[in-house]
């Protein structure tokens, strides 16, 4: 009965958040955004991953150009 409960609420989290990270990287224009959305959705460490990623590496390799 608990497993049940935790799936029902941890399924559509890990989905949202896949659906987020593809959005987002699409809008950023971002060449495989798909990718980013199966990554994302794998588990919820990967959200961090993406926003460590997009949000300081590549806007700060974008400020130097």
């Amino acid at each position: 009965m608990k497993l049940i409960l935790v799936l029902t609420i941890a399924i559509p989290i890990v989905l949202m958040e896949g659906a987020w990270v593809f959005r987002d990287a699409r809008k950023r224009g971002d060449k495989y955004y798909w990718v980013w959305g199966i990554f994302a959705s794998l588990n919820t460490s990967n959200l961090f991953i993406y926003l460590l990623i997009t949000r300081l590496i590549l806007k700060h390799n974008k400020e130097k150009l």
